[in-house]
């Protein structure tokens, strides 16, 4: 009955349907008269004398239709009528109402042809009127819609402590929407004047921010749909709140204006109770299945905890149950992390370098007046390590290599001025002294610093998200060899640290039998031997990724000439997607080409070449391994990218932000060059998309047009 009440908020075409699928009709068993000793039922029959009356099981009453949809005021038969002992009367007195015969000539005559609308010109000036007045109003969402974007993408908070009318800080939000008022008319008159929705609550708020979000939602799919692979990127951490919080992301390919790129979206947080392997992998089934993505995905990335990546019972495994193809790569970024840390724990003397290091950063970060001596003597800072990102070591190797002579002066100075620092500061500064004028220290310096000049290059490479994973893999594989190359030439790099040895006048401390340069000899073939072995035992999965090498655009001629059929073999997992018949003389075809050779420097190339030629008819399983090979991601960089997002919209003084709050905004964040696309692309159109998310939900001012 709710619905038929509210028949008059209803479109047209709502309406119209309402009365198409009549009136209802229920046997109403416990709608009685009781006379004397005898109870009668209601008896179905009236249905048949009266085409008006209808009745409703649930309330056990009886109304009638054309009254129930159209008329303007209360009466026994809108409200429900249950008293059969007067029922005869009751249905006779009421057909000859003229308020019933009123409403029923407008349930008959409705939608033929519109005369409710076309024939009665109150009505249309009614449409004109409540059409102008919701333009009006969808003039002012749109600035309430702009100020919420322009907020998120400053990554603002929106509510301020004092919202009242006399506070002069009313949070950004209501500051916001009152400055654009100063240069609009409409909007500062609407703010004066409006008692239902001045659109400043903390309400309307959320649902902007969760309309907008939709819409970002709502185009991610789109391009997912459109997708051909899919992989899933995922991690976690904890909040200032200490909730811990999953972060999904999804990698594919789309073509955009005839161009192909890499996309990797980001979904938005949700809190994690359980965070055990089963509970995250049914929340990661969850997403692909809401995404529609399920049998797309074709690669997983975590970071490597063994919750994700245990090959027995973690997240990575309880995927590959349900979907086998979906290989594991484990993060190379973090990957890479744990092999200069785990190498340099397994030598003292570099596990003790590393710690001293760390104490000289520290040193100067305690204490403001020993970081402006610093920056007076030395004038540098020291970069400051990070335990869980060893590329930042590279950073602080370099910069006391390069400024040793400096610091030990910046150390002189505060021994010769004991009067002016206290203990603590004078044993330390003595003690770091003495550690940079040894030639153990410069010796080790040296070696990591050109071990880390080169693996942060790679750091770099391997935390671009859009970087395909046959390059990383190549890399890699280059970063070892260079590795291997150093180790040969140890006589060339030690007599570069004898020459920078005796320039500063470094002390030289031996022990035992051993030449010193036999011991030196040693720990250099130590720890490059201990970062190699860590890499091949972290990299060992390039067996499995063979089929990387089809898309070497270094070796194209070659391929074309001398096909490896071994290759297809690593695609067998993916055996649905390919006619590997098919795929190999696509392959043979295009690389023997002289112009893809010379134009073609990565798969991407290849993935353009073919769009840009018409060839995605004439090439369809090249196209389609280009499209896996781009999708299959190296790191999870672009997740650890939204932990910062979360960091700066989650922080102490906004911890109270509620879970969709925090998703909508952050997805805001991240995701706002593919807002500002949607908006710059058809800002009319963005409009109404949003207008009809928020609309969605009870609001008390006109959004819909008639």
């Amino acid at each position: 009955m709710e619905n038929f009440r509210n028949f008059s908020r209803l479109n047209f075409q709502a309406k119209l349907e309402v009365i198409n699928n009549g009136r209802p009709i229920p046997e109403l068993k416990d709608l009685l008269q009781q006379q004397k000793n005898i109870t009668r039922p209601f008896q179905t029959e009236w249905y048949q004398k009266k085409e008006w009356l209808c009745g409703c099981a649930t309330n056990n009453r009886l109304y009638c239709f054309p009254c129930l949809l159209f008329s303007t005021t209360d009466n026994v038969w809108t409200t429900g009528f249950s008293d059969l002992k007067y029922l005869s009367r009751g249905l006779n007195k009421h057909e000859k109402s003229l308020a019933h015969i009123h409403n029923l000539i407008a349930f008959k005559t409705f939608g033929t042809p519109r005369i409710d609308a076309d024939l009665n010109e109150q009505r249309r000036l009614e449409i004109r009127e409540h059409n102008a007045k919701v333009k009006e109003n969808r003039e002012i969402l749109k600035h309430l819609i702009d100020t919420t974007i322009h907020l998120a993408k400053l990554e603002l908070a929106f509510r301020g402590n004092n919202e009242g009318a006399n506070s002069y800080n009313r949070g950004n939000y209501v500051e916001s929407v009152y400055f654009r008022a100063e240069s609009n008319e409409n909007l500062a008159n609407h703010l004066e004047t409006s008692t239902v929705f001045s659109g400043l609550l903390n309400r309307v708020q959320n649902d902007l921010i969760e309309a907008v979000s939709d819409v970002i939602r709502e185009d991610i799919k789109r391009e997912i749909d459109a997708a051909t692979f899919v992989a899933v990127e995922v991690d976690e951490t904890t909040d200032v709140t200490n909730k811990c919080q999953i972060s999904v992301i999804l990698r594919y390919v789309m073509s955009s204006e005839g161009t192909f790129e890499v996309k990797e979206a980001f979904l938005g947080f949700d809190e994690v109770i359980d965070r055990r392997a089963p509970a995250i992998a049914n929340y990661v089934f969850g997403v692909l299945e809401k995404y529609n993505c399920f049998e797309k995905l074709v690669a997983q990335t975590y970071d490597g905890a063994a919750v994700m990546a245990s090959d027995l019972n973690g997240v990575q495994a309880k995927i590959k149950e349900k979907i086998p193809e979906a290989t594991f790569i484990h993060c190379y970024a973090h990957e890479l992390n744990l092999v200069l840390s785990n190498s340099a724990k397994c030598i003292p003397e570099c596990t003790g370098f590393f710690a001293k290091l760390e104490k000289l950063c520290s040193f100067f970060s305690h204490s403001t007046k020993r970081a402006h001596l610093l920056a007076d003597v030395v004038k540098k800072r020291l970069p400051r390590a990070e335990p869980t990102r060893w590329s930042t070591n590279s950073k602080l190797v370099q910069t006391v290599n390069m400024y040793q002579t400096d610091l030990r002066a910046m150390f002189n100075i505060i021994s010769e001025h004991e009067a002016e620092w206290d203990g603590d500061t004078l044993l330390l500064a003595d003690g770091f002294d003495l550690w940079l004028s040894k030639a153990s220290t410069c010796f080790l310096l040296m070696v990591y610093e050109e071990i880390l000049l080169k693996t942060d290059i790679l750091f770099r490479i391997l935390q671009n998200r859009v970087m395909d994973i046959g390059f990383c893999c190549d890399q890699i594989r280059d970063t070892m060899s260079f590795l291997q190359r150093q180790r040969e030439d140890f006589d060339a790099f030690y007599e570069r640290f004898e020459e920078k040895r005796v320039r500063l006048a470094l002390t030289e401390n031996q022990r035992g039998k051993d030449p010193i340069k036999d011991i030196r000899r040693k720990l250099f073939y130590n720890i490059l031997d201990n970062v190699t072995v860590q890499m091949k035992a972290r990299f060992d999965h390039f067996d499995e990724l063979a089929f990387l090498s089809l898309v070497d655009c270094t070796k194209l001629k070659e391929i074309s000439e001398n096909f490896d059929d071994t290759k297809l073999l690593a695609l067998s997992k993916y055996g649905k997607h390919f006619d590997f018949l098919r795929l190999k003389c696509d392959l043979v075809g295009l690389y023997s080409t002289e112009s893809v050779r010379n134009e073609c420097k990565s798969p991407l190339e290849l993935l353009n070449f073919v769009a840009e030629n018409d060839l995605l008819k004439g090439l369809p399983e090249a196209f389609k391994l280009f499209k896996l090979v781009l999708t299959i991601p190296a790191t999870t960089a672009s997740v650890e990218q939204s932990f910062s997002a979360l960091k700066r919209i989650k922080k102490h003084s906004r911890n109270r932000t509620d879970q969709g709050r925090l998703s909508s905004l952050a997805l805001l964040s991240i995701e706002m060059p593919r807002l500002l696309q949607l908006k710059e692309t058809n800002q009319e159109h963005f409009y109404n998309e949003v207008i009809e998310k928020f609309v969605l939900k009870d609001r008390r001012m006109d959004f819909i047009y008639k």
